[in-house]
């Protein structure tokens, strides 16, 4: 749903239209294009801080740590079930243009069905980016849920100085099995225009700021008791013309940045197609007293913090005892250049 757009960043003098960017649907992902991502780990926070008008963001020090293409699929290749739903004539308000599998995070448990995870159905038509629905998969076969409150993710055209509110759920609910429901709000801003420059060349960009707050709640059956994640979350992005997705993304957590990419133009297989699944932990939620493990690389040092940046523990093992005594609630975990969310229960 979206609230009214207002203006923040009012000029005194006419700037250059040629000058600044305009982000437009055609500039969004195209469905059957693979576009050339690589994480990173994000260091150069004072980069967070510029913007405005003509300003240059020089993010040239980026080191790749492994590929990470996306490759959006166009509706057209969605399930029966999808399409009935997401692609269908009678149906405008939930039509898309393309989907993307968002990981369905690893629960511990056997639920009963075999779940492969989440397909987010993406909407880039003339009034907005937005998410309108998800597909749960399962074995090749897509359970469509629409947003109740489709999740507008910015509105189109979209240049300099605009801002925008919206929010946005949804409800899952397999009887017996998982219940899940998300609430959430966006607070967007288009606050500077200028030049980013990356290790494959120079670039103009859009920068786009985004306060997230959701709040996810969560019933499986095994678990008893449901329980509620929040997530407060600041996204940051530069957009441009005809590249499809962001030429960075940086995304924080009370000031850290817990996931970032940037697109790699020059070079896209130039890094190894590391498994980053493999530093997944396990069970995740866990347990007070229970113990939970991960892979990656041996013998690297990790770190877990509470939501308020606090260090609660560190070590270099694969795995770990969660100490009865810790408070329940959402950890990061931080291990190998990734960051995870850790809920403890």
């Amino acid at each position: 749903m979206r609230i009214p757009t207002l203006l923040i960043f009012i000029s005194l003098f006419e700037l250059p239209v040629h000058l600044q960017i305009t982000i437009e649907s055609s500039d969004l992902p195209q469905g059957g294009t693979t576009y050339p991502l690589v994480n990173t780990l994000f260091m150069e926070l004072d980069l967070l801080d510029i913007e405005g008008s003509d300003v240059i963001w020089d993010a040239s020090n980026l080191i790749p740590l492994n590929d990470s293409p996306v490759t959006p699929s166009p509706i057209s290749d969605a399930s029966i079930t999808a399409a009935l739903v997401f692609n269908s004539p009678f149906n405008s308000t939930y039509q898309c243009e393309f989907f993307l599998p968002t990981e369905f995070p690893d629960l511990g448990i056997d639920l009963g069905i075999p779940l492969d995870g989440f397909n987010s159905f993406y909407q880039t038509d003339d009034n907005h980016y937005a998410i309108a629905g998800i597909g749960l998969s399962s074995a090749g076969f897509d359970l469509p849920v629409t947003y109740d409150d489709i999740d507008e993710i910015f509105p189109l055209p979209i240049t300099f100085g605009e801002t925008f509110s919206s929010s946005g759920s949804f409800s899952l609910d397999l009887e017996g099995i998982l219940g899940y429901w998300l609430n959430q709000t966006r607070d967007v801003v288009a606050d500077g225009w200028g030049t980013l420059i990356l290790p494959s060349g120079s670039f103009e960009a859009l920068r786009i700021k985004t306060n997230l707050v959701a709040n996810d709640s969560i019933a499986i059956d095994q678990l008893g008791e449901p329980f509620a994640i929040e997530r407060v979350q600041t996204i940051y992005q530069w957009w441009a013309k005809d590249m499809g997705l962001p030429l960075l993304e940086v995304t924080t957590t009370l000031g850290v940045p817990t996931f970032s990419t940037f697109y790699n133009a020059d070079a896209p297989s130039s890094v190894g197609s590391e498994n980053t699944s493999l530093t997944l932990i396990s069970p995740n939620p866990a347990r007070l007293g229970s113990p939970i493990q991960w892979g990656g690389t041996e013998q690297s040092p990790w770190t877990l913090t509470n939501m308020q940046g606090q260090f609660v523990a560190t070590g270099m093992e694969n795995s770990w005892t969660i100490p009865e005594s810790y408070e329940a609630g959402t950890y990061l975990f931080m291990r190998d250049g990734v960051t995870q969310r850790l809920i403890i229960g």
